[in-house]
């Protein structure tokens, strides 16, 4: 085998092994420790998701579990977000048209930061209509720090 052959198979198979090293390892701080899917975590992530940005969407939850890409994709794709998905029609429409009330929202706001979670939920079916899955879902991406 040519000399120069055997050249380019070694800095090619270099360049694999590191490309290779870097995704496996990653860019990760070692002191660096995951928060979790926290409240706000899931509100940024919403909010990514609405705003079409789902690359960021990616990348704040990966920051925030430590999730690998794959897993962190596919949870991204399930995300819950307020008026898309299958089976929220109903409860999606509250928002647009205006059954929940200013006091609804702020009470159902308050439940949650209060960590009353299943309260809030009761409280949202009750005031939109909606069924307990879709106030469940609701209640789960609800952003107190955001005016409804």
């Amino acid at each position: 085998m040519h000399p120069f052959v055997k050249l380019v198979i070694v800095v090619a198979i270099v360049v694999a092994v590191v490309v290779l090293w870097g995704r496996v390892v990653g860019r990760r701080d070692p002191d660096r420790q995951p928060v979790g899917l926290t409240d706000q975590v899931r509100a940024t992530v919403s909010r990514e998701i609405s705003a079409g940005h789902k690359i960021n969407a990616i990348k704040v939850y990966r920051e925030a579990t430590g999730a690998p890409l794959a897993d962190a994709k596919r949870a991204v794709d399930q995300w819950f977000v307020p008026g898309q998905g299958p089976g929220v029609r109903d409860a999606a429409a509250s928002f647009a048209e205006g059954r929940l009330t200013d006091e609804a929202r702020s009470r159902i706001s308050q439940l949650i930061v209060a960590g009353r979670r299943e309260d809030a939920m009761s409280l949202y079916a009750e005031a939109t209509g909606a069924s307990e899955s879709e106030a469940r879902a609701i209640i789960r991406t609800w952003d107190t720090a955001q005016d409804y």
